[in-house]
């Protein structure tokens, strides 16, 4: 089981950022980021949509949310979140026949859900034989429903799986469901950790 964002992808893209902040109209970056943060988890749980979520944003900064820029700013954090990793990516063709089931367990909001279900990302995200992403299931990691819900989709047993994330909560999170786990640094570690101290099974 294998996360997005931080993972698969680059981190934020720093640009694209500046270019939500520009459209919305906010002046400060840190203020921007902390009220970006503050209402994420609604809108990858799926009870927030867009609208909401930017308007929330523009609230918290004292600003009048531009209504017509609503698109712009979706596609630019879009944007900012895809930026993948290629060498993940060789990764997966490589594993992909090895393991028993290949998942990916992802935190994501509606638009990046349908983004990774498009068309366009049918080459990366056919490697994967179940996608878990949050909003479709109003779960969010680290909740434990949300790694038994994974399991059950590949069929396997939490013994027998090992969850590979950047964000430590939801290493620890699946480790507490009984999975094997461990952050994503980077290339390089993920790829000698799997070397050191695991081994593919079907």
């Amino acid at each position: 089981m294998l996360d997005l964002g931080g993972v698969l992808t680059q981190d934020q893209n720093a640009d694209k950022a500046d270019e939500m902040m520009g459209l919305l109209g906010a002046g400060e970056k840190a203020s921007f980021l902390s009220a970006y943060w503050k209402h994420r988890l609604d809108y990858d749980r799926g009870v927030a949509d867009h609208a909401v979520y930017w308007r929330r944003i523009a609230a918290d900064l004292g600003l009048s949310f531009p209504e017509r820029a609503l698109s712009d700013i979706v596609r630019a954090d879009l944007q900012s979140w895809f930026t993948m990793r290629g060498r993940m990516l060789d990764f997966l063709g490589g594993v992909q026949g090895r393991v028993k089931s290949l998942v990916l367990l992802s935190n994501i909001n509606p638009d990046g859900a349908r983004f990774v279900r498009s068309q366009e990302n049918r080459g990366w995200a056919s490697y994967f034989d179940e996608l878990i992403l949050s909003c479709e299931h109003r779960l969010l990691k680290p909740e434990p429903e949300i790694y038994e819900l994974a399991l059950d989709a590949a069929g396997a047993l939490p013994g027998e799986t090992l969850f590979v994330d950047d964000n430590p909560d939801n290493v620890e999170g699946a480790r507490r469901a009984g999975l094997s786990s461990f952050r994503f640094v980077d290339e390089e570690d993920f790829e000698a950790r799997l070397k050191r101290e695991y081994e593919f099974t079907r």
